[in-house]
């Protein structure tokens, strides 16, 4: 687990260019299997003793006192994907326009080709869904009412040439489940095929001009929020009952009475509002869901 100033230290190599971002990665999620948490270090409970208060800032008490963080770092995965982002809008502004030339009726041929597909049963007269009876004849179209004894078999999807042939595809709906556990035939248009082959280049030339600059982007993100986090800048000294509310029940405690906790998106609890029409129904709805929860608890609900 790396220490506040060799996080710092790293950021600072990683910015000049002086330390990969594979290595980074590797020193920031070395311990991460062993379950290893800053607040467990020697370096982290040296400088929280400089930063801690003598006494909770909500209420006042001197016993069991806590660095309460206000604020926490993301997941990798969060900064990594907004510095994906932040790469494709560059380059679609810049290459968007050429990628439709890479994108032939060969290319849109392989894809069919190669893309595995379904035989399904339906209805021989309009291709549609049908149930099953006890009655002859055994099946009945959902859709026409076509009755039936044996059902047509068709493999799925169809692909339509709604880009070569300048024709409008018939509309059908997509898969769903339907009765029998059987799916809604349906059509896949050329166009929607080209739009995925595009999305994999995008992909591919994604990865071959930018894969770096992501890489690093995200980590820097990453670790700036990890500087923020280890330097307690965002703190608060909470004892474990504040901290205990606010962690759990995401409440603190009203800055007017000091005596009730309230939702912290709230200025004050509700006996500290203006009285008035406001109050009265507030402390209604506190009291119907009261009463809602006892008559759930009684019934064994709870």
């Amino acid at each position: 687990m790396m220490t506040y100033a060799e996080t710092i230290d790293i950021r600072e190599k990683l910015g000049k260019g002086e330390i990969s971002p594979e290595k980074v990665r590797e020193a920031c999620f070395a311990d991460m299997n062993e379950n290893k948490r800053s607040w467990h270090t020697k370096d982290w409970k040296e400088r929280r003793s400089h930063v801690i208060k003598d006494k909770c800032e909500q209420c006042g008490s001197e016993e069991g006192l806590t660095l309460q963080h206000l604020s926490h770092p993301e997941k990798y995965g969060k900064y990594y994907q907004d510095a994906y982002w932040h790469f494709y809008y560059i380059f679609t502004e810049n290459e968007l326009g050429n990628i439709d030339i890479f994108v032939t009726k060969e290319d849109i041929e392989s894809y069919i080709v190669d893309t595995p597909r379904e035989v399904f049963n339906m209805c021989p007269k309009c291709g549609w869904n049908f149930r099953t009876r006890i009655k002859k004849p055994q099946f009945v179209c959902i859709k026409c009412k076509h009755e039936f004894n044996e059902p047509a078999q068709k493999p799925l999807p169809e692909y339509f040439d709604d880009i070569y042939s300048g024709s409008i595809a018939p509309v059908f709906d997509k898969p769903s489940n339907a009765p029998g556990n059987r799916k809604v035939p349906y059509i896949m248009l050329y166009s929607s095929i080209r739009q995925k082959i595009i999305n994999n280049k995008i992909k591919q030339m994604m990865k071959d001009r930018f894969q770096y600059e992501i890489d690093k982007k995200s980590m820097l993100d990453y670790l700036e929020a990890s500087i923020k986090y280890l330097s307690f800048e965002d703190t608060i000294t909470l004892c474990k009952k504040c901290a205990f509310s606010q962690d759990i029940r995401g409440k603190d405690l009203c800055p007017v009475c000091k005596k009730n906790y309230k939702p912290m998106q709230y200025e004050t609890c509700v006996d500290c509002l203006p009285d008035g029409e406001r109050k009265n129904q507030i402390k209604e709805w506190i009291e119907f869901g009261k009463e809602w929860h006892d008559m759930e608890k009684a019934l064994g609900i709870d």
